[in-house]
């Protein structure tokens, strides 16, 4: 999956996942230009301040962004413990208009890669909602419309991650004539800064269970940037809408509940 000379709008590159996946694809020969509102600790090709809770500033950010762009990838999300209104802005309305503003000024053959989760995974028994979410244009109408939902900043989380998978699905197509993708990443627990608030807002309790179906251990930062990769890749090029759950397998004690056998402890 060779990345030499592509160019790629990472956001979230400071820590965790988004860090571990600008890393990767620097070491594929990739041009890597970051957007988060904290410096990152390692070098990039290009670095953009921006507070994605800010419209104003995701304008001027991508008004400055002048290279030819074979990629996107938006990375930075924030968790249930933050309030409802930063949540919404940041996992989905911020991601929404990234997507909209570059995904028509991708070179031919690029790919878009949103990263969701699998407390998104849900979506489908609430699809009429998270239907009616990515209905709403503008930034100030979806934020009026997700606050009129009255979800705690717990299930509003789940819900922005349901938006992002179904609002890549609906916008996979538009540039498909060029070639262009668009699909989704969902991680289940990640081993980042912020992994002890997913712990409080989602319950020890389950992803516990989550963790110990998965063989013992959370992901590792790295091993959510491999199906970045590969998506961003001309190997995924007839892969698009589609939604690749990375969680080690965690998933399937939901799913089957006592049916499922848990993983023995990973040797790796």
């Amino acid at each position: 999956m060779t990345h030499a000379g592509k160019t790629y709008v990472l956001t979230g590159v400071s820590s965790g996942v988004g860090a571990a996946v600008a890393a990767d694809l620097l070491s594929r020969g990739a041009r890597v230009v970051g957007i988060d509102r904290v410096e990152p600790k390692s070098e990039l090709s290009i670095f953009h301040r921006c507070d994605l809770t800010d419209p104003t500033q995701i304008d001027t950010t991508v008004a400055a962004i002048a290279e030819p762009l074979d990629g996107l990838v938006n990375i930075a999300g924030v968790p249930g413990s933050l309030p409802v209104e930063t949540v919404i802005k940041v996992n989905y309305l911020a991601l929404r208009r990234l997507t909209e503003t570059l995904l028509p000024r991708l070179n031919d053959f690029g790919s878009v890669v949103n990263v969701a989760s699998t407390a998104g995974a849900n979506w489908r028994s609430r699809a009429d909602l998270v239907r009616s979410l990515i209905a709403i244009d503008g930034w100030e109408a979806g934020l009026e419309h997700f606050i009129g939902l009255g979800f705690n900043s717990v299930a509003a989380y789940d819900a922005s991650k349901e938006a992002v998978i179904l609002y890549s699905m609906l916008v996979s197509s538009r540039e498909r004539h060029r070639g262009i993708r668009v699909n989704t990443v969902s991680p289940g627990a990640v081993q980042t800064p912020i992994l002890a608030t997913f712990y409080d807002t989602m319950g020890t309790e389950l992803l516990s269970r989550l963790r110990t179906q998965a063989g013992g251990r959370d992901a590792r930062p790295e091993e959510i940037a491999g199906p970045v990769a590969f998506l961003l890749s001309r190997d995924a090029q007839w892969v698009n809408g589609i939604d690749i759950i990375a969680d080690g397998g965690a998933e399937v004690s939901l799913t089957l509940e006592g049916l499922a056998s848990p993983a023995k402890t990973l040797m790796f």
